[in-house]
């Protein structure tokens, strides 16, 4: 007997199914395999029969007809079997990239059958099958990609669509709970005739439209999340807006979510849609705590660190996306009406603007040939039904051939839109006037390419407009520092008649004791001004509430509300008449600005 079946007799004893006969024929000894044949994959052992004959067992079933198409590793260095089956029922085709560390184990089967596909109960069956999905099948290696947008040159969808050609092998292993909202219906062509027709002159349309367009580019440009809020009443146009930008990836209103999901849910969304559109509705019907925690976890473009059952913490989701919301009220009146307070980075991050352009037609300032708004909103729904998705894909694939002239354009689009500002503008407003202006020169090179129909500049006009509302109403200067002037003036207009002893009756040793609850300090009254010498526990938890204390100062000495002490510190010490002892106060004087 030669070494070849020898190797063949050891395998074979090793196994555990024969064994060993002291003389075997080589070209009597079948081997245990696995095959995958139209009904089902299935184990065919073998054993010894009499006189020492090696011979195959009846087939084992071990599940539906599975393949393994390859293996895969993502960025996190874990290491993937991709498999294709076709589920029980549907007879859909099925694709996912099962971890290797879940092979064999309950999670795994579970994620498998919750997919369609049988597998049989008994462990020595699951045993074979859990040996053949690390070891058989096809070897071909991925990246593996659980976010969509940009991967090794080409563009991934939510539904798991490639668009281009990836530099390597690539499957896309992330949230593909929406992925029937990404099919396409109709053309580029017919998009453009019936759609972007009827948004041409029309800004909310064509603010929805470049922030669609926009979504893909941001990372060429190095902005970061962001996103455009329309608020006005019901029936003005505003979901019929957003509904137009997000025909260009997909089925408009499919693609919507809530703002009340689960944070998770909106973090596994986000990443689907890297480099993408993610749109929301009904910003009102949230919890306040709950769409500020939202806000902050959409817009940080990172997701919750977890830890890994081996130990270590598992790859963070992150993601990088153009959020497109809309609402009957802004962010701000959602969080006042919890009784919570907006912070200036998600103002900046959200850039809320009224659904209303202005032109007493709601969202709409010219009807293109239709009766009334009325008619023109139901037209554009109309229109997107018909035609949605081809132009997001015509946008990158058009994008990818050009990258460095894209990236050049909208860097000098976007320095233009900041140069322009007066220089009394903030850091707040030139990184909202950036993101107007990489949508605007979204919405310019689309109409370049022959995707919008529009003549050119139309677009930029466009969004210059609603950065133009939106700046009326947030101003030119820094949020946060209006922030802390508004809550001191209203503190102040709360309780300078309540909290503060009177600095002449402190004096009086003749007076009756002074009884005044949740006492905030003193009030002394100096000719035609009037000064609070405010207790420092008072200014830190009250007036400088959510604050940083130093810098709530600062921005109240500027205002011409606090007057520092002569060496510079923010407190005072002063001598009351009650008490000989110079205590530190903050020292603030009735201005204009307080009523």
């Amino acid at each position: 007997m030669n070494a070849k079946a020898d190797v063949k007799r050891l395998k074979l004893a090793v196994s555990g199914d024969i064994a060993v006969p002291d003389k075997v024929e080589e070209d009597a000894i079948p081997e245990p395999r696995t095959e995958v044949r139209d009904d089902g994959v299935f184990y065919i052992g073998t054993k010894i029969a009499e006189g020492g004959k090696v011979i195959e067992l009846p087939p084992m079933w071990l599940c539906d007809r599975l393949e393994v198409i390859g293996r895969g590793m993502d960025e996190g260095h874990e290491h993937y079997r991709i498999l294709r089956w076709k589920s029980r029922g549907s007879k859909q085709e099925r694709m996912h990239a099962l971890n290797l560390g879940m092979v064999g184990d309950r999670q795994g089967w579970s994620l498998l059958r919750a997919g369609g596909l049988a597998i049989a109960p008994s462990r020595r069956a699951q045993e074979y099958l859990a040996s053949w999905l690390q070891i058989g099948g096809d070897d071909l290696m991925h990246s593996i990609s659980h976010r969509g947008g940009w991967n090794h040159g080409a563009y991934v969808l939510p539904s798991g669509e490639v668009i281009g050609e990836p530099d390597r092998p690539l499957f896309y292993n992330g949230d593909r709970s929406h992925a029937h909202a990404y099919q396409p219906k109709g053309s580029v062509e017919s998009w453009k005739a019936g759609v972007a027709k009827l948004c041409a002159g029309n800004s909310r349309p064509m603010l929805a439209i470049g922030a669609a367009l926009a979504a893909p580019l941001l990372h060429q440009v190095g902005l970061e999340c962001g996103g455009f809020h329309l608020y006005g009443p019901s029936g003005c146009g505003k979901t019929t807006s957003a509904n137009v930008g997000a025909s260009v990836w997909g089925h408009p209103r499919e693609q919507v979510l809530n703002w009340d999901a689960t944070a998770l849910a909106l973090a596994n969304a986000a990443a689907a849609r890297n480099d993408g559109l993610m749109s929301l509705d009904e910003i009102g019907q949230g919890n306040p705590e709950a769409i500020s925690m939202a806000a902050y976890r959409l817009f940080n473009g990172t997701g919750k660190m977890q830890g890994a059952r081996d130990g270590g913490n598992r790859e963070m989701l992150r993601w990088r996306i153009l959020v497109l919301s809309t609402g009957e009220i802004d962010l701000t009146g959602v969080m006042q009406g919890g009784g919570r307070r907006t912070r200036a980075g998600q103002e900046v991050r959200l850039a809320c603007l009224p659904a209303d352009a202005g032109a007493g037609m709601g969202c709409f300032e010219t009807l293109n040939g239709v009766a009334d708004s009325n008619h023109l909103a139901r037209a554009m729904d109309r229109a997107t039904q018909e035609n949605h998705g081809a132009v997001g894909r015509a946008f990158v694939a058009y994008v990818a051939d050009r990258t460095a002239e894209i990236t050049a354009r909208m860097r000098k689009a976007i320095s233009e839109a900041v140069d322009v500002l007066p220089s009394a503008a903030s850091g707040q407003v030139r990184r909202v006037a950036m993101r107007f202006a990489a949508a605007g020169e979204a919405l310019e090179i689309a109409t370049d390419a022959g995707m919008t129909g529009w003549q050119a500049l139309e677009g930029k006009h466009a969004l210059q407009r609603c950065f133009v509302a939106w700046l009326d109403r947030y101003g030119l200067g820094n949020r946060e520092d209006e922030q802390i002037i508004s809550q001191a003036e209203g503190w102040f207009a709360r309780h300078s008649y309540s909290r503060f002893i009177d600095w002449e009756s402190a004096g009086n040793k003749l007076g009756a004791p002074i009884s005044m609850r949740d006492v905030a300090g003193y009030c002394q009254n100096k000719g035609e001004d009037s000064w609070f010498h405010v207790f420092p526990a008072t200014f830190n938890d009250e007036i400088a509430e959510g604050y940083d204390r130093v810098a709530a100062a600062n921005v109240l000495e500027r205002a011409g509300m606090l007057k520092k002490n002569s060496d510079g510190k923010a407190t005072t010490p002063t001598k009351t008449p009650d008490n000989q002892n110079p205590r530190r106060f903050y020292r603030f004087v009735r201005t204009t600005r307080i009523e």
